[in-house]
């Protein structure tokens, strides 16, 4: 009997990978296809672009009248809650984590390439709270636009505030509480989240 050579023995670890990754990519394809079909019946109200991955368990809660769009290949990890009764837009490639909540009753725009990960909170509203005469509940809300830039990358438990905007390319760290205006090519973390340094730079901003 021949001895099998270790080049023989490289070719079918290969060969194995390979088939392995073919049919998990096919098993992953048939299902982000039923998938996106099933959102698409489910949920008309919802633009659903080319490609979407749409998870199991996400919900979407959409008044009449109101606009949602995820543009193409955006990913909606399972547990992401959207709720609208205004405008809601996300452009092509966003991916949003397991149990991410964005609720817009006014108007919030996602760019394209952005990166939501578990559990962030993305809310263009606040409960309106001045009166001590009268109960939080019967104040009603206040809203603002938020816009959040291309590229972007929230970390995981941030929350964003009504009426903030947040440059392109910029990172938002775990937790970060973020109640106002972010620019473009930064890192901001912390509650209020504030800018520490800017991306392509190690040094850190001096504080006042």
């Amino acid at each position: 009997m021949t001895p099998t050579s270790s080049h023989d023995d490289v070719g079918d670890r290969r060969a194995d990978r390979t088939e392995f990754g073919t049919v998990n990519w096919i098993r992953g394809y048939l299902r982000r296809r039923v998938g996106l079909t099933l959102a698409r019946l489910r949920h008309p109200r919802v633009e659903f672009g080319r490609g979407c991955d749409v998870r199991p368990g996400a919900r979407f809660m959409v008044a009449r009248g109101s606009t949602v769009r995820f543009g193409k290949g955006c990913v909606l990890d399972y547990g992401l809650v959207v709720e609208s009764r205004g405008l809601l837009e996300v452009g092509d490639r966003s991916v949003f984590g397991h149990h991410c909540t964005v609720a817009s009753d006014e108007s919030i725009s996602i760019g394209q390439n952005c990166l939501i990960a578990e559990m962030v909170s993305i809310r263009d509203h606040d409960h309106a709270f001045s009166s001590t005469d009268a109960s939080i509940i019967d104040q009603g809300r206040e809203t603002a636009p938020i816009r959040i830039g291309d590229n972007v990358w929230i970390g995981s438990k941030a929350t964003i505030t009504k009426g903030v905007f947040i440059g392109s390319n910029s990172v938002v760290g775990a937790h970060a509480v973020v109640t106002g205006d972010l620019p473009e090519d930064c890192v901001a973390v912390g509650i209020p989240a504030r800018v520490i340094r800017y991306r392509g730079s190690d040094v850190p901003l001096t504080e006042e």
